[in-house]
């Protein structure tokens, strides 16, 4: 029983610490999760007597796959951000979608739930947030509802973040397949995505018909799921978006108004549009996809005492896609050398943080794989909540995303935990892996990383509590609905 009380507090350290230091802030998150790394790796070997060789080689694993694919997709999406913002393309971006109506639900629709989500699936990590909550504040909303509306929108899309980082990050962790894990977070977030507009009308008091506010929920929703379950992680938050505003612009014109969109301002997206372009390409031509996936465009090598292969592809991959797009698209912008040069140097100083924060989460959740201590976790859940353990692991995942910051933090820390227990309780590991990532998208509303944001949007530093107790009912009731829904498909397709 002793030895048992001490592995399960040496299990739960790592944890509780990287809880306290980002709710307390006494040290930066990167600097938290650097600490919770060392605890996790002393716990592993003077408790769990992990070797050297296997400890050594789940470093060198985790590290790999945090710099390919996960890093590097996040740094060509963020540089590509950044070279629209230098061209100063992003005004043009912003005049387009505030001139398609004077309606302020459907300015919110636009601006935050589907540019908002738009941002979430090229660059992520924060852009999803500030820039909608600035926009809706510049046309005339309230500073609080421009950040509750902002926040409140960057929930769905967060696990498609990237190109879908988060997806990958979870497939790494579980070693479960892509588009499975891709398809069944679409079909669990159905219910939820065709939610969000109803609560963005809880926010602001204009008429308009029900059709226009479940239209667009379901043309989001029918294209996130589609997408993801067909093509896979890379475009859902991207094709979504767009197709939800071409479904408001005909809307729109059936009831005879016109956007003031000029033609100059749809030059803005051609970056964002050779993404999608690219992504498709590579996706639905077979030839392709066989020649970029194997040598010399990809490499592969046994990762010694693990008993695994990893994979590097080095054109594949959605991040150097995002970085051709970047390019040819900043010609077309008419970018200057010192724009790219000036995208480069403010994407790697901005990046380095979110890398040491990705990297001690995956290689926390490695060496707590391999040192048996996620199995053990995993047993310890099960023997607490039992039947009804499919309720709580979206709960799980929000932590993981409120501890984090992140979808992709939550996977990678608690991803092999589900499956774990998924495989404890008789249940589809697949399930409840998808479980993890999209009750993650719910924990997005009360991230601490993503309130300073919102607060930062509206010119309300410091006020990050005071958005906390606003938006805590709202997410209270969405893991409420998740909950029910994983329990629910837990039993059925169990």
């Amino acid at each position: 029983m002793t030895v048992e009380i001490i592995r399960l507090i040496s299990t739960l350290l790592p944890l509780i610490w990287l809880g306290y230091a980002l709710i307390s802030r006494i040290v930066r998150p990167h600097i938290a999760c650097i600490i919770s790394l060392l605890i996790t790796g002393i716990a592993s070997i003077t408790v769990w007597r992990i070797s050297a060789d296997i400890l050594l080689w789940s470093i060198l694993d985790g590290v790999i796959f945090s710099l390919f694919p996960i890093i590097w997709t996040i740094f060509t999406a963020l540089f590509t951000y950044r070279l629209v913002c230098e061209t100063g393309a992003i005004e043009g971006i912003k005049r387009s979608l505030s001139g398609i109506s004077n309606n302020r639900l459907i300015q919110a629709f636009i601006v935050a739930f589907c540019f908002g989500s738009l941002l979430e699936g090229i660059a992520g990590f924060g852009t999803s947030v500030i820039i909608p909550s600035a926009i809706l504040l510049s046309l005339g909303f309230p500073p609080y509802q421009s950040a509750m509306i902002s926040l409140i929108s960057n929930t769905v899309p967060v696990v498609y973040a990237a190109v879908g980082v988060p997806v990958i990050a979870l497939a790494k962790a579980t070693d479960l397949p892509l588009k499975a894990l891709s398809g069944t977070i679409g079909l669990q977030l159905f219910p939820v995505t065709l939610i969000i507009p109803f609560l963005i009308k809880r926010e602001i008091k204009e008429n308009v018909p029900f059709v226009l506010i479940l239209g667009t929920g379901l043309v989001f929703a029918l294209t996130q799921t589609l997408v993801g379950w067909f093509i896979g992680p890379e475009l859902p938050a991207i094709l979504a978006p767009f197709l939800t505003i071409v479904f408001l612009l005909i809307y729109l014109r059936v009831k005879g108004e016109r956007p003031d969109i000029r033609r100059e301002d749809l030059k803005a997206w051609s970056p964002y549009a050779l993404i999608i372009i690219l992504i498709l390409i590579t996706r639905f031509s077979a030839n392709l996809s066989n020649i970029f996936s194997n040598y010399p465009f990809s490499i592969s090598f046994s990762m010694g005492p693990l008993n695994k292969t990893t994979e590097i592809e080095f054109l594949y991959t959605p991040g150097s896609l995002i970085l051709l797009s970047a390019i040819i698209g900043g010609i077309i912008l008419k970018a200057k050398p010192s724009d790219y040069k000036k995208a480069f140097i403010g994407t790697f100083s901005q990046i380095l943080p979110t890398f040491l924060v990705i990297t001690s989460m995956v290689l926390i959740s490695n060496i707590m794989n391999y040192a048996g201590m996620t199995k053990f976790l995993a047993i310890k859940l099960i023997d607490v909540f039992g039947y009804f353990y499919p309720f709580v692991s979206p709960f799980l995942g929000a932590i993981g995303t409120f501890l984090g910051g992140s979808d992709t933090t939550s996977n990678a820390l608690f991803g092999a935990l589900q499956t774990e227990a998924a495989k404890s309780i008789g249940v589809s590991s697949v399930w409840l892996a998808s479980a993890n990532a999209t009750g993650a998208t719910g924990g997005k509303l009360i991230s601490i990383q993503n309130l300073t944001l919102a607060v930062s949007g509206i010119n309300k530093k410091g006020e990050e509590g005071k958005l906390m107790r606003v938006v805590f009912p709202y997410f209270l009731f969405y893991l409420l609905i998740m909950g029910v829904i994983i329990f629910i498909g837990a039993r059925v397709f169990g």
